[in-house]
């Protein structure tokens, strides 16, 4: 790795390309209020572009991989720093602060302190990291694994393009025909039952979950796993959630938006 060095968001803007006119057409037009209930949100549009997928921290970072392979976090989603990096497509924040991105070779790769770190794993499609600090992966090849003390080890799986962990350590996956299941106790069970197709998943501290359809690009959310409701929106493809239950999602165009909870509830 070069030396690693930080630019300005303006650097961003200049180095990806601008998000077109007319985004999200179906936000636009959605008026919600914003703190009519404690349910209730707003979308808010952040200036980057070129994104490809983001994360949340557990402190609240959050790191977004760009479309040319580039590494960018931002505290505030206003400004954003750029770390010396190259050639990643996914990326997933650990409970110590650490980064773990999946390159577009399929290579796995730790940010720590500074520094880039070679996991030796290769084939790897997705990556996320449970609260205990356990990595897990979905391989190119529809694979589940998880990384703890230095080893990989395999579950029983196939045929898995995504993957999520909650707070408990439960893990959601979507296959690449668009189901989604979640594994419990060394045991899978399908959770989605619609027609339609999914893209991503996500989940909150509190164990909702998240997913984006693969069809329209909108973003449904379910507190059980049984009933799954829609947002307002469409056009997006990945999505995070923080510990704050901010839901971070990146457009079929590469922009960035952030799905608002109230500052405060009436």
């Amino acid at each position: 790795m070069a030396q690693q060095h930080r630019r300005s968001f303006m650097a961003l803007a200049a180095a990806l390309p601008a998000a077109g006119a007319g985004l999200l057409p179906e936000i636009a037009a959605a008026q919600v209020p914003e703190h009519e209930r404690p349910s209730l949100r707003k979308w808010v549009q952040t200036p980057a572009s070129g994104i490809g997928d983001v994360t949340v921290g557990y402190e609240g970072r959050v790191w977004v991989a760009g479309r040319n392979g580039t590494i960018w976090y931002t505290d505030n989603g206003v400004s954003f720093t750029q770390v010396d990096a190259s050639g990643f497509e996914r990326v997933a924040a650990g409970p110590d602060g650490a980064l773990w991105a999946v390159g577009f070779n399929g290579t796995l790769w730790v940010y720590r302190n500074g520094k880039w770190t070679d996991t030796g794993a290769s084939g790897m499609g997705d990556v996320a990291v449970g609260p205990d600090g356990t990595v897990w992966l979905a391989g190119r090849n529809g694979t589940i694994w998880y990384y703890r003390n230095g080893n990989f080890t395999q579950v029983a799986a196939s045929g898995f393009a995504r993957v999520a962990v909650a707070l408990d350590g439960t893990v959601f996956a979507v296959g690449f025909n668009g189901t989604l299941w979640r594994y419990y106790n060394g045991s899978w069970t399908r959770i989605w039952r619609a027609p339609s197709r999914l893209v991503d998943v996500a989940v909150s501290p509190c164990g909702t979950i998240w997913v984006t359809r693969k069809d329209d690009g909108s973003i449904y959310y379910s507190d059980t796993g049984r009933r799954f409701v829609k947002v307002p929106g469409s056009g997006f493809e990945s999505i995070a959630v923080g510990l704050d239950d901010n839901v971070w999602a990146v457009g079929y165009n590469g922009t960035l938006w952030k799905y608002e909870r109230p500052y405060r509830y009436v």
